[in-house]
């Protein structure tokens, strides 16, 4: 933890969205350490309750909310309710999301549709809702929106995430000009991670089952190598609120990873290269190239 985020982040209100769990509790944890009031909001009230307590009994401050994100109406209840009790909001991450496995083609559309209405309406609502309170509370604040290393490039059997992830980071990149037009004094930071432990491809094969064999396997491998090799949530949070609270755009749960996906996404776009090859992926995954690929 640097000085700078312990003084920059030890009073005031954060939100986090989809903080029940995963990268979202990592950072609401952390927050908490640091001495903010953290509002944890979840679309699971019981477990956003349970980290609620948690950061209690570690000494912080937090406060329950259940939100869908994808709802416009809950979200605008949901921003109302936080500034008629806290007053103002100093740093809003914009984290909730979810993943779904398969060939884009087989994608069920009403999955395809919760996704991008979780992943990336999610965080239009939580900013047409938030940012105009921010801006007439007029405190210095921040705003870090979720995506990806999934935003920078692209995977097979992952469509609608990736999708998701680019629009995530177009937006976030469109706010950072907008809110410099109005002169607002609200920072924008893109959040970029790269492995962090969570369930969230195991919660994907449970919650939009496919039958495509290479979907099942690239999904279990990858959760396989996010438990063994995945960032913890509270360090990857400390690492990147540090980066936030510097200022930084670009925002990296490991560096090295993160800054070679840009590396990658650049020179294929100055090359104009196609995507790579998915079958090099899959080979070094262990995971069986399909007969006739």
């Amino acid at each position: 933890m640097t000085n700078e985020a312990a003084q920059r982040f030890s009073s005031g209100t954060a939100v986090v969205t989809g903080a029940a769990a995963g990268i979202g509790e990592g950072f609401a944890r952390h927050l908490g350490l640091l001495g903010m009031h953290v509002v944890v909001a979840d679309i699971d009230r019981d477990r956003a309750a349970a980290v609620v307590d948690d950061i209690a009994a570690a000494g912080g401050r937090a406060s329950a909310y259940a939100v869908d994100v994808g709802d416009p109406s809950g979200v605008e209840e949901f921003a109302a309710a936080v500034f008629e009790g806290r007053g103002s909001v100093e740093l809003l991450i914009n984290n909730a999301g979810i993943e779904s496995a398969g060939l884009i083609w087989e994608i069920d559309d009403a999955r395809w549709r919760r996704l991008m209405q979780i992943n990336v309406d999610g965080v239009f609502y939580c900013i047409k809702s938030f940012v105009p309170r921010m801006i007439a509370a007029g405190t210095p604040s921040c705003i870090a929106n979720l995506s990806s290393v999934g935003g920078l490039n692209t995977v097979a059997v992952q469509a609608p995430y990736i999708v998701s992830k680019h629009a995530v980071l177009a937006m976030t990149e469109c706010l950072h000009q907008d809110l410099s037009i109005v002169g607002a004094p609200i920072q924008v930071s893109a959040v970029i991670p790269h492995s962090i432990r969570s369930d969230i491809f195991r919660s994907a094969l449970r919650e939009a089952p496919t039958d495509n064999p290479t979907a099942n396997a690239v999904f279990a491998a990858m959760q396989r190598d996010n438990v063994e090799r995945g960032l913890d949530p509270l360090d990857a949070a400390a690492h990147m609120l540090d980066q936030i609270a510097a200022g930084e755009f670009w925002i990296h749960s490991d560096d090295e990873m993160c800054t070679a996906a840009a590396h990658r996404r650049g020179r294929q776009l100055l090359d104009l290269a196609p995507p790579a090859d998915p079958r090099d992926m899959l080979t070094r995954m262990g995971v069986p190239v399909p007969e006739g690929a």
